[in-house]
């Protein structure tokens, strides 16, 4: 049962481990100005459309997937940052434009930050999370979390590093939840950890992001938990900053199969294209 369901696990697994992972294409504090786009910082802020391709598992089960995402922000009286996100994912199981290519997920989000004044931490964040996936076939439904991130100051003028800490609740499909594979609730929480560390006064940057999360889907399932590996290379296309190219490989670790080992249907590699308002 638990070898059956592995494909549509790696749906909900997937996007729980990637709650808080989205780039938020925010501006940068490096450049000593608050209008010029800098996503490595997680902790500001920006008006931005973005387009991504990718390409999951890499063998005759080969995944396309393309993500198409908005957003838009602003500022409060009392000085937070805030931002409105809204992506819709299209997936297949062969190319892009074949009869085959569906609806996914889609995902809406709010994200706010405020300043502190604590010196090693001088960002903090909370963010309220929901993605929707009940128009396929994956043992969840929707899911819905709420988490909070840390902007840390390091030894570095160049590493930006940023803790998340969020706990999710999901609702399963009820084919599963009846059959006994699933509860008809899921929880979990979710520890990642992203790093960008700048390789030019432009802004370019690379990410490291070891990602863990962990959801008991009940039932025959049970708990599931699983490890993400983000590497990625981001950078500006213009002076301007305006446009923006990333680059993204990830590997995925999980006991699916009741042992914790590595899944290579989950590999993933996609280019991201981002133009800021």
């Amino acid at each position: 049962m638990i070898e059956l369901n592995n494909a549509k696990l790696k749906n909900i697994t997937l996007g729980s481990a990637l709650f808080f992972v989205s780039t938020f294409s925010l501006a940068s504090e490096q450049s000593g100005t608050d209008d010029i786009p800098d996503p490595g910082d997680h902790t500001k802020v920006s008006s931005v459309v973005s387009m991504t391709y990718g390409k999951q598992s890499f063998n005759e089960e080969d995944n396309d997937f393309v993500q198409l995402q908005g957003q838009i922000s602003g500022g409060k009286q009392n000085g937070n940052l805030f931002l409105g996100q809204l992506t819709v994912q299209g997936q297949d199981n062969g190319k892009v434009g074949s009869e085959d290519f569906n609806l996914s997920q889609v995902r809406a989000r709010y994200f706010e930050v405020t300043r502190t004044e604590w010196e090693h931490a001088p960002m903090l964040g909370v963010s309220l999370d929901y993605i929707e996936t009940s128009f396929t076939d994956a043992v969840s439904d929707r899911l819905f979390a709420v988490g909070g991130l840390v902007r840390v100051n390091t030894p570095f003028d160049n590493w930006l590093s940023f803790p998340i800490l969020a706990a999710a609740i999901g609702q399963n499909n009820s084919t599963y939840s009846d059959l006994g594979v699933s509860d008809k609730y899921t929880y979990g929480v979710q520890f990642n950890f992203l790093n960008s560390i700048y390789l030019h006064e432009n802004g370019t940057h690379i990410q490291v992001n070891p990602q863990f999360s962990s959801l008991d889907m009940g039932g025959a399932i049970g708990t599931v938990n699983q490890l993400q590996f983000d590497t990625a290379l981001q950078m500006p296309f213009t002076s301007n900053r305006k446009h923006w190219g990333k680059l993204t490989y990830t590997e995925y670790f999980d006991d699916v199969e009741r042992s914790f080992g590595h899944n290579r249907q989950g590999t993933e590699l996609k280019f991201t294209y981002s133009y800021f308002l």
